[in-house]
């Protein structure tokens, strides 16, 4: 583990106690910095090692929440929380003081006798060592409150940023392998399951925090949320939400199937045991913050959702026709998104469009990541000015955060500069062109 000094990992009760070969990124739940004096620079460099090593640790393990951190110098430790977007830092335990050492023992001793999810890991996604592959359970769309098992063994998008939604995305089928996943034996994926922590308003956060306290979360005597409430109420506004009215809206469309992502199963995810569930969400990962606190801490909650068909990047594109025939495809999608369903999706980028290639050889495009999209019905949506999408599509009245509403003109917009992106730099990988030199297909392009 370059960079780092050490790393904590978890090892059964009856494990020797000896010297480890090697340390990975993989195996690694908590990080830790060592150096000498306890200087200004020797902290920074502390946490700037720590910063490095959680980045890597998100990336590498797929079920990962949090992570923990230890900055020691001199005889100073403090211990660190990585979580979605901060990081928290405990004031210096002295380890020449008795009562630092003691508080240093008791979170030692604190981590060997916690739960997994305590830890910073997600019990919801496990690695099934029977059948050599990610067993991860989805919330079931018809049966509220149970889970449906999904199987997979390829991650297409890694949560590779310390600070960000932590969005992984999982090529996999509801199917239990029948035999282990191996290389002549290979999961057949027949969905792709989003894994992602999405903010919310402070309203939710809230109506979460009222709930929890109404049926008695505290008391440890119920799980949340009650039976009778309606989990559905919280995801309106989410990108679950709203590809299931958009389907609830298009299914008669055939000339559309397979040009927008159509849901499975999904919702919310919840920790804790079957008599005992709490939505995972920033407050189960962090506590009670202090008001000052709350307003600097997004409130984040962690949703997860099969999704249906699964399609190529779009730098996987074979031909300048190809690439016509995707952005036909995908923009009509999005005129009847607009006009049918009234649903603005505001970040029109290379990522966010794929290719589905169909048995008989053809291609058709599909838009995808509906997290930033909105229903322009909802007039408190349209008219906040916020800055969203990817900086190099963004239309320039997104990009300079003029205080007008967002139209179907400021996506069209977008197009027009991912056309203009695809010309200068190439259309996929092929074609990518060194040392700034125009690609031969431009004029073709153009």
């Amino acid at each position: 583990m370059a960079g780092i000094s050490a790393a904590v990992r978890c090892c059964p009760v009856n494990s020797p106690v000896e010297v480890q070969p090697s340390l990975n990124y993989n195996c690694a739940f908590a990080a830790v910095a060592v150096n000498r004096d306890s200087t200004a620079k020797d902290e920074g460099d502390a946490f700037a090692q720590l910063f490095d090593c959680s980045r890597s640790v998100y990336y590498s393990q797929p079920n990962r929440r949090f992570i923990w951190g230890l900055a020691c110098c001199g005889s100073k430790v403090n211990v660190c929380i990585f979580s979605n977007y901060r990081a928290f830092a405990s004031p210096a335990i002295d380890m020449t003081d008795k009562a630092g050492r003691s508080e240093l023992v008791r979170l030692l001793v604190g981590w060997s006798l916690c739960d997994n999810d305590r830890l910073g890991y997600d019990d919801t996604i496990v690695w099934n060592s029977e059948l050599q592959c990610y067993e991860i359970s989805v919330p079931c769309a018809d049966r509220p409150g149970e889970s449906v098992p999904y199987y997979a063994s390829t991650l297409i998008a890694h949560a590779g940023r310390l600070f960000e939604r932590h969005c992984r995305c999982f090529l996999a089928t509801s199917t239990r392998p029948a035999a282990p996943v191996t290389e002549d034996n290979p999961l057949v994926p027949d969905c792709v399951i989003k894994d992602t922590w999405m903010e919310r308003d402070r309203q939710l956060s809230e109506a979460v925090l009222d709930m929890e306290s109404d049926c008695g979360k505290g008391s440890g005597s119920s799980c949340w949320p009650p039976e009778e409430f309606d989990i559905s109420s919280l995801t309106e506004r989410s990108e679950i939400g709203i590809l299931r009215k958009i389907d609830a809206r298009l299914r008669h469309r055939v000339d559309l199937d397979g040009r927008y992502p159509r849901i499975l199963d999904g919702g919310w995810v919840f920790q804790g045991s079957d008599t005992q569930l709490v939505l995972d969400s920033t407050r189960l990962i962090l506590g009670d913050l202090d008001s000052a606190q709350q307003s600097r801490t997004p409130f984040c909650v962690h949703m997860r959702y099969a999704m249906t068909p699964i399609g190529e990047p779009l730098s996987n594109v074979r031909s300048v026709p190809e690439l016509i025939v995707v952005l036909h495809d995908v923009m009509r999608c999005h005129a009847a998104l607009y006009d049918e369903c009234r649903i603005l999706h505001r970040d029109i980028s290379d990522n966010n469009i794929l290719i589905v290639r169909l048995k008989s050889g053809g291609v058709h495009g599909m838009l995808i990541d509906f997290d930033y999209a909105i229903d322009v019905t909802v007039p408190r949506q349209l008219a906040r000015p916020e800055q969203i999408g990817t900086v190099p599509f963004m239309s320039v009245g997104n990009l300079e955060r003029l205080p007008i509403p967002r139209t179907q003109l400021d996506d069209w917009e977008s197009v027009i500069y991912l056309i203009c992106w695809l010309g200068a730099f190439g259309i996929n990988d092929e074609s990518r062109v060194a040392g700034g030199n125009l690609p031969e297909h431009l004029d073709e392009i153009c």
